[in-house]
């Protein structure tokens, strides 16, 4: 876990939990926020990112700014459509360093999502994740679902190179 916060954006202090940020090298710079989980976060979570990443990152290629926006789009969408009822609120994690940027999506759903197998074209849902792996995997970027310690929560990370 890190020692030193760059930047911070949380209004309450809370640390993101451990599980959130573990085996990271040491940050350019580092925003944490926290948002409800209800429809009108996931449009400002987005408009939120994207300034930060701008500002902290203004090497950003904008193919790689365009992949992580949609990323987070996908990661806080998903949150609000599954974990809502048991996390009214959930924190978004954005970390780079000198060959990535990681975006962590933490909430208090005990429930895992699975990356589903490619669906029918004409299926409803179920591609949000399956998305989000794809987008990562393109780059050779990373998709990581883990449980929290106490198994009352989860974050979901996804690391993508500079």
């Amino acid at each position: 876990m890190y020692t030193t916060q760059v930047q911070s954006g949380r209004a309450d202090g809370v640390v993101a939990p451990e599980a959130l940020m573990q085996n990271l090298s040491a940050p350019q710079f580092r925003y944490e926020m926290t948002f409800r989980t209800d429809a009108h976060s996931v449009p400002a979570t987005r408009r939120a990112a994207k300034a930060i990443l701008v500002g902290g990152t203004p090497g950003m290629e904008e193919d790689c700014l365009d992949r992580a926006l949609l990323i987070i789009t996908e990661l806080v969408a998903n949150t609000v459509k599954h974990a809502a009822p048991s996390s009214p609120r959930a924190e978004l994690t954005l970390v780079t360093d000198d060959h990535s940027l990681t975006i962590a999506v933490h909430d208090r759903d005990p429930g895992l999502p699975r990356v589903l197998p490619p669906s029918h074209p004409d299926a409803i849902g179920g591609r949000g994740l399956r998305l989000v792996h794809d987008l990562a995997a393109e780059v050779d970027g990373t998709l990581e679902v883990r449980s929290d310690p106490d198994r009352r929560g989860k974050a979901v990370r996804v690391s993508l190179p500079l």
